[in-house]
């Protein structure tokens, strides 16, 4: 495996587990307007493509643009101020990254989350194990395009021929693509393992763990 020194991670799906506080702020939206509430299930395959793309999948084409303009509104109200909720690392994820910190490797986050809640849940979970986590912003255009990953290795003073990418979605591979970067998705997110494997990614890890098989291996030799 390549000497990398730099790892830029997705956040949701990849390091935290934000699908029930989703779905459930989702759901309060939609039940304010009298919209079919939706199960993790048809939630999960809408994840990836910031707030805007989940309200446009979950809403469906049969929703009005000013309809679906009032969902995101409310939703990003609604969930900036309700994130945390049943929000967690997945199990092995901080010892992880704590491992791959004192192995020298720099890291940051980035998501197409908001960035108030991008930067509420780096504050809550990994405020002492990656350097940033950079959400949605004005500046940048949203992942696939590159921008917010060149940005983030910027920052971190690294060269993308030094970096790799990590996320869990289809979202994530065109990323780590357009940015000319190596990827690693992961099985345990928002999208099954038969589905990323059609993706080719570069490696492909079925567990938190696997990262310091993966990046550390003599310290698991």
């Amino acid at each position: 495996m390549k000497n990398y020194k730099a790892i830029i991670f997705d956040m949701d799906g990849t390091v935290l587990n934000t699908l029930d506080e989703l779905t459930n702020s989702l759901n309060h939206v939609f039940h304010r307007y009298n919209l079919s509430e939706k199960t993790e299930t048809q939630v999960r395959p809408c994840l990836g493509y910031g707030y805007s793309g989940l309200i446009e999948r979950a809403a469906g084409p049969e929703a009005s643009p000013e309809l679906k303009d009032n969902l995101l509104r409310e939703f990003q109200t609604y969930y900036s101020t309700h994130c945390q909720g049943n929000t967690h690392p997945y199990t092995g994820i901080c010892a992880a990254l704590s491992s791959l910190q004192k192995g020298g490797y720099k890291m940051a986050i980035v998501s197409n989350k908001g960035q108030a809640a991008v930067t509420e849940l780096h504050d809550a979970f990994f405020k002492n194990l990656v350097a940033f986590s950079m959400g949605e912003s004005p500046l940048y255009n949203k992942k696939p395009a590159p921008d917010m990953v060149w940005e983030a290795l910027k920052r971190l003073g690294c060269a993308k021929e030094d970096a790799i990418y990590i996320g869990d979605s289809e979202v994530d591979k065109k990323t780590a693509d357009n940015a000319f970067l190596d990827s690693v998705l992961v099985t345990w997110g928002f999208r099954n393992k038969p589905f990323l494997e059609t993706l080719h990614p570069d490696y492909l890890i079925q567990s938190p763990d696997e990262l310091t098989k993966l990046f550390l291996p003599s310290v698991n030799s």
